[in-house]
């Protein structure tokens, strides 16, 4: 008989490979998610180890609900559902659900053990806040730097060259920091009030009165209810882009001709005292949006209280958008007749013209954001 030779393993190697080893097992999941997943199978392979049948014992391990069912489950193309049944059948057996409503939320259950927070955003977002905080400032920086050129460019027209190119590297510098800051202000602002308000990362206490275990975050059985990243990262572009050249350079959207001395001539779009009035509401739903944005991120996927608060953001961003497009004080009444002057059509046709294109932009933002709430509303019910 083969003699075998065991060989002494230190205790560092040996939790570099049990590292090594879980990080591989973690994949795409988070690690500030993995102890979730791996603290929940620890304890459930413990309790099959120790109670699975026995009688009259502190846990009851029926058949297909054990930790040789989920070995079972391996392999499975459904083993997602499978993990799910079979954990939730243990919770039935040993009416678990009652405990865990008796023990409340975990988060608050943790803050009884630490109740002075040391830190402004804390472990159970720190993860999440820094990933969001690279997507928002990379945005800002090249929102405002682009905007700071285009502005440079067209201030320093008919200047000498190397004033023109100082001028337009130092803008483009300057925005670029101020988009930094902006990016990183507000960001953060939102992950503070999230940590100092208890709560929970993927809960909105506003839609329920009370915790409960079904508020626990579900494990993703499928991909249809998965939030594209491209398609966040564009709407918070989007948004970004609107807001900062709304507040910061709205005198950039305008006409520019030049006339026969070679001067550029630029007539404004908006009438900017009138904008005044309305910026408070469009910081107030750029905060709004970049709030839902920041949800997107965490929870990953839609759930309800997204889907309202999506659609809530939607019908705000109408209402402003109607008011705004029919006040007729808000835009410079110089531009009409330079836009006439532009195609060689007169003010009168112009004006007709401009009042069907509004009537038309409108119809179609209007059913752009209707179809977006219709169809996530619709995907969620099929695929929840």
């Amino acid at each position: 008989m083969r003699e075998v030779k065991w060989m002494a393993v230190k205790k560092s190697e040996l939790y570099s490979m049990l590292w090594e080893a879980c990080n591989k097992l973690r994949g795409g999941v988070e690690p500030s998610r993995y102890k979730d997943y791996v603290l929940v199978l620890l304890f459930f392979k413990y309790v099959s180890d120790r109670y699975k049948g026995q009688r009259f014992a502190e846990f009851t391990v029926n058949e297909g609900a054990s930790f040789d069912d989920l070995i079972a489950a391996k392999g499975k193309p459904d083993v997602g559902e499978r993990v799910d049944k079979i954990i939730q059948k243990f919770l039935e057996d040993n009416r678990l659900h009652r405990v865990l409503e008796e023990l409340g939320s975990p988060m608050n259950l943790a803050n009884e053990y630490n109740p002075q927070k040391r830190y402004l955003i804390g472990p159970g977002y720190f993860n999440k806040y820094i990933g969001i905080l690279k997507v928002v400032v990379g945005i800002c920086i090249v929102v405002f730097a682009s905007i700071s050129m285009v502005d440079s460019i067209i201030n320093r027209y008919g200047m000498d060259l190397i004033d023109r190119i100082v001028g337009i590297f130092t803008n483009v510098l300057t925005g670029a920091l101020v988009g930094t800051m902006q990016g990183a202000f507000w960001v953060t602002l939102i992950f503070i009030i999230l940590e100092r308000s208890g709560v929970e990362p993927g809960y909105l206490p506003a839609f329920s009165s009370e915790w409960t275990p079904d508020l626990l975050p579900e494990i993703p059985l499928n991909n249809n209810l998965k939030i594209s990243r491209g398609e966040t990262i564009f709407s918070i572009l989007s948004t970004i882009t609107f807001t900062a050249l709304l507040y910061f350079q709205p005198q950039l959207i305008a006409i520019y001709i030049r006339d026969k001395n070679n001067t550029l001539n630029i007539t404004s779009l908006f009438d900017i005292n009138r904008l005044e009035i309305y910026i408070v509401f469009i910081l107030i739903l750029a905060v709004f949006q970049l709030g839902i944005f920041v949800w997107k991120y965490i929870t990953k996927r839609w759930t309800m209280p997204l889907i309202i608060l999506n659609a809530l953001y939607n019908i705000l961003m109408c209402i402003l958008l109607i008011i705004m497009l029919f006040d007729n004080q808000l835009f410079n009444i110089n531009f009409i007749s330079a836009f006439s002057n532009l195609v060689n059509g007169s003010i009168e046709a112009i004006t007709v013209w401009l009042d069907r294109a509004r009537w038309i932009f409108v119809t179609f933002f209007i059913g752009i954001t209707t179809w977006d709430s219709i169809r996530i509303f619709y995907k969620f019910k099929v695929y929840k």
